[in-house]
């Protein structure tokens, strides 16, 4: 059985005037439905480039990346915004553009071109529910805190029910009791079968995490990828042939 994600000998260049900066060098990685995958480097280690391109949001240089069998930049742009895109969530902690939005109706935009803004309304409301976060519907993003922030990101994320959930450094600057809220949402998310890679800067913060990567200067160390139709154990156990 073939992985949900597939990273494959992924790289990016980023250009900074005349200078071309190596961002990510020959990334590999994959991740089952309902795995929680963690990655944990400094800033600068290209973290948030990883995720974007594991998203879809960001096409590679070189290699690629493959979800649910499909190349995410083979396909086309409407699709991209349409079937595919609606089973990936990307949660940063960048908000709205216009920050005095309040937050169900931020959620709710991501939907509007898919149903009612009726229907999209009560969707935002169902996904601020299911992480803690119901009472913030009102609250522009421009006054929540850090931890409030990432709890609404995460349910822009889901509202669209995705297949493969991706985190950017969620716990980052939260508070102890926040910070434990936020890995249980994940935890709970990814007991559901949905695929969750977060991004983090410490080792600790991933703790749980069914499997363990390291990104330092663009270049990932951890599991090997998982040879085709075997599936390893997300735990300790036996690996079964697929």
């Amino acid at each position: 059985m073939a992985p949900l994600l597939t990273v494959e000998s992924v790289s990016v260049c980023h250009w900074r005037g005349r200078r071309p900066v190596q961002v990510l060098t020959g990334v590999s990685l994959d991740l089952e439905a309902g795995e929680f995958g963690g990655i944990w480097g400094d800033r600068s280690a290209g973290k948030t480039t990883l995720d974007k391109v594991v998203a879809g949001v960001l096409s590679p240089d070189e290699g690629r990346v493959t979800f649910d069998g499909r190349r995410l930049s083979e396909t086309s742009r409407q699709d991209q915004r349409g079937a595919l895109h609606a089973q990936i969530g990307l949660a940063t902690r960048r908000g709205p553009e216009i920050e005095e939005l309040p937050a169900e109706a931020w959620i709710a935009s991501a939907m509007v071109n898919s149903c009612s803004w009726r229907t999209a309304l009560r969707r935002s409301h169902v996904a601020l529910e299911r992480v803690g976060a119901a009472d913030l519907a009102a609250e522009p993003w421009e006054n929540l805190a850090d931890g409030e922030r990432m709890l609404v990101a995460i349910a822009e994320a889901i509202v669209r029910g995705p297949r493969l959930l991706v985190v950017d450094d969620p716990v980052a600057g939260v508070s102890a009791p926040r910070r434990a809220e936020i890995m249980d949402l994940l935890h709970s998310i990814a007991g559901l079968g949905v695929a969750v890679l977060m991004t983090a800067a410490e080792l600790a913060e991933l703790q749980g995490a069914d499997r363990i990567w390291s990104l330092a200067d663009g270049r990932l160390a951890g599991p090997p990828a998982r040879p085709m139709g075997m599936v390893l154990p997300l735990r300790a156990g036996d690996a079964r042939p697929g």
